[in-house]
């Protein structure tokens, strides 16, 4: 009886978030992909996530109810970028993968303090220092456990990003 109340329940969530207006996201097929479609003064973002053919999104009604079906990856960088800062820091980073410590060579001369930010996955900060100008940083990351990170620099009034993995 549960199973057949929540499929029930699904199946009503789903009509519902295609027939309001401001659909926030949706998947609409296993290749992955987003768009956005503007019909007259409304804007639609469609997202499209692997292995996922239902429709993702949250559904409010006037009594304040809120219902959320399906998961889609939340847009991590969007934490992590300053949406005011160019970001063209021009560096490398190497080892990636890296065992226990990483390196920063810098590309044009650094005139400013350096501040290094290392992110999980999920966007919540697990490193941050700041250095000296030097065309050189080399930055011990030990402490992490092996896994994805999210590595930050802002130098110049500029920021470098970039996807990092600890072995």
């Amino acid at each position: 009886m549960k199973r057949f109340l929540l499929i029930c329940l699904c199946c009503v969530c789903q009509l519902q978030l295609l027939s309001q207006s401001n659909l926030i996201r949706a998947t609409t097929g296993v290749s992955g992909a987003s768009n956005i479609i503007v019909q007259g003064n409304d804007a639609y973002i469609v997202q499209q996530s692997v292995g996922q053919p239902s429709v993702i999104g949250t559904y409010t009604n006037s009594a304040g109810y809120s219902i959320r079906q399906g998961f889609i990856q939340p847009n991590v960088l969007s934490k992590i970028v300053d949406e005011h800062t160019p970001l063209n820091l021009q560096l490398n980073v190497y080892p990636n993968p890296f065992n226990e410590q990483i390196s920063l060579v810098f590309k044009e001369v650094i005139k400013g303090e350096i501040t290094v930010t290392v992110y999980n996955i999920l966007g919540a900060q697990v490193f941050v220092s700041s250095y000296k100008p030097k065309e050189q940083i080399d930055i011990r990351l030990n402490m992490l456990s092996s896994g994805e990170y999210i590595l930050k620099a802002v130098a110049n009034k500029k920021q470098f990003i970039e996807k990092i993995i600890k072995r």
